[in-house]
């Protein structure tokens, strides 16, 4: 089952991401970006491209006991980037600043653990904490949009949970499993 760990942001950011994003769809269309739908704004912690699903249960119930140890985080999603580089993006995405990255840094490695020792093989690749918004299939320079996704910033906000999801590649559909509540 491919499914992710994830923070999400609450429904009013969603919304404001959204409202903020349309001017730059509409002024990209026909473009080689294909923008993500608000449904599946998301903040990946742990990815796992094939994780079995008779351990699904388990991993909820260990995802329970780690939030249980960890307190809600306050954050703010703002700024923007590409991966591989302005000149070369085939992944824009809007950024977390500060301290709140450095947690969810943090809480990624931990989660990446907690997969490994429940029957996972979560991804390996290096964290940074971002909110995908559009992909690309090649590389394109994406210098000018870049700039101006840079000046988005949400409002502060409070992760109260971490969510275990779903992922349906075919559907481009995201479930949520299970809701771990922290508590720490």
């Amino acid at each position: 089952m491919r499914c992710f760990i994830a923070v999400t942001p609450p429904a009013d950011v969603v919304s404001d991401i959204d409202r903020f994003l349309e001017p730059r769809r509409t002024a990209t269309e026909g473009s080689p970006w294909r923008w993500s739908r608000p449904t599946t704004y998301h903040l990946t912690l742990a990815f796992m491209a094939d994780h079995p699903g008779h351990c699904i249960e388990e991993l909820a119930q260990a995802l329970d006991e780690w939030a249980g140890r960890h307190a809600p985080l306050a954050m703010n999603i703002a700024g923007a980037g590409g991966f591989r580089g302005p000149e070369r993006a085939k992944v824009l995405y809007l950024g977390v600043p500060g301290g709140a990255a450095v947690q969810l840094g943090e809480w990624s490695g931990q989660l990446r653990a907690l997969v490994t020792h429940h029957g996972g093989s979560p991804d390996g690749a290096g964290f940074r904490a971002h909110l995908t918004i559009a992909r690309a299939q090649r590389a394109q320079n994406a210098g000018r949009l870049l700039q101006a996704l840079d000046t988005y910033a949400s409002r502060e906000f409070v992760v109260p949970e971490v969510v275990l999801v779903e992922s349906r590649l075919a559907t481009r559909v995201h479930e949520v499993l299970h809701r771990a509540i922290l508590r720490g």
